[in-house]
């Protein structure tokens, strides 16, 4: 350690990181740590990275932990941070925002509503509706078949949020919208595995059906198509 190192000290907003050391020596006693969240745990490199884009959005270090996820390879932050975030910025017009929603007679959320709004812009309003979830993939799925309000209004409020302040959230994703990207994405390349496997096993058949082989390995071949989809919902390479 340099004799011109000044420690790290804790203050109001927690601990106060003022060098790389510090970082570093901080982030291997949280990921040691039963509070670590558990996708950090035992990672102290991902526990750095993360504290460190905190800081750059303006979060203490545990808050960038607890609020920042990495989904898909990026990173994004979830709904109840990035409206803290843009409430705090000094461009946020409190008088403006407001989050609503539509019902239908039964009680069934039909679409979430987001007004939020820039000092010096005009408001913005952003909606997303059921119809959208549907056209979209993700009203069959199972937190938006439990929790369809609260999922319709973080899309409301994604899109409201980084469309008025781009420049607080610094391009990140909202990660409740994120996770539905990532479980489309998992979906689609478990789809084109399975019909690559399909048009190879179809290839297959007709040949051997050339050769005069019996449908014994046929059949045997046919499980692999649900083998292949069953290795590539769970990441595991075709």
């Amino acid at each position: 350690m340099s004799s011109d190192h000044v420690p790290a000290t804790i203050g109001s907003r927690g601990i106060q990181i003022r060098s790389a050391e510090d970082l570093w020596r901080f982030s291997q006693i949280v990921a040691k740590s039963e509070l670590c969240p558990k996708d950090y745990i035992g990672k102290p490199e991902k526990v750095a990275v993360a504290i460190e884009f905190g800081l750059e959005l303006g979060l203490n270090p545990l808050a960038a932990l607890q609020n920042i996820a990495v989904i898909n390879g990026r990173p994004s932050i979830w709904g109840d941070a990035a409206l803290a975030m843009c409430v705090a910025s000094s461009h946020w017009v409190h008088e403006a925002f407001e989050e609503s929603m539509d019902y239908d007679d039964a009680g069934n959320p039909l679409a979430a509503h987001c007004v939020v709004q820039r000092r010096g812009c005009k408001p913005i309003k952003r909606t997303f509706t059921m119809a959208d979830a549907r056209r979209a993939g993700l009203a069959n799925r199972e937190t938006w078949k439990t929790y369809p309000a609260r999922m319709l209004q973080m899309r409301a409020r994604a899109w409201a949020l980084r469309d008025a302040f781009p420049d607080v959230l610094k391009g990140l994703r909202i990660s409740e919208e994120e996770q539905d990207l990532a479980d489309v994405a998992t979906t689609e390349t478990t789809v084109v595995a399975i019909g690559r496997r399909a048009d190879e096993l179809a290839e297959r058949i007709l040949e051997d059906s050339g050769n005069g082989k019996s449908n014994a390995e046929g059949e045997e071949d046919s499980g692999d198509l649900f083998a292949v989809s069953e290795r590539v919902a769970g990441g595991d390479p075709a």
